[in-house]
């Protein structure tokens, strides 16, 4: 599973944020958090939004997060998939080093 649509289908359709709701990004990792049948996909989705409530994204990346899409949350879950990232732990470092390609 590497891509968006793949991410997306690991929940139900009465989870999915509408895909284009510009700043709607965090509510759809929440409900990938909370919601997804991938164990996987539920801990990556958790470890963005720890990284960066707890401020361990620049402040660059935490804005390009509080503005972006759904879609580009779900894009930025499968990349790290991609990646092989598999735990929370991992997300903070690899968010600083490539969300802003994802999110731009």
């Amino acid at each position: 599973m590497t891509t968006a649509t793949a991410v997306l289908k690991t929940v139900p359709p009465s989870w999915r944020v509408k895909r284009n709701q510009a700043g709607g990004a965090e509510r759809q990792l929440q409900q990938l958090d909370q919601h997804s049948a991938d164990t996987t996909v539920r801990l990556l989705a958790y470890g963005v939004l720890w990284a960066d409530w707890t401020g361990r994204t620049t402040g660059t990346v935490s804005m390009a997060l509080r503005r972006a899409t759904p879609w580009q949350a779900s894009q930025l879950v499968a990349a790290m998939l991609s990646d092989g990232l598999n735990v929370a732990g991992e997300v903070p470092r690899w968010l600083n080093a490539n969300a802003l390609f994802w999110l731009a």
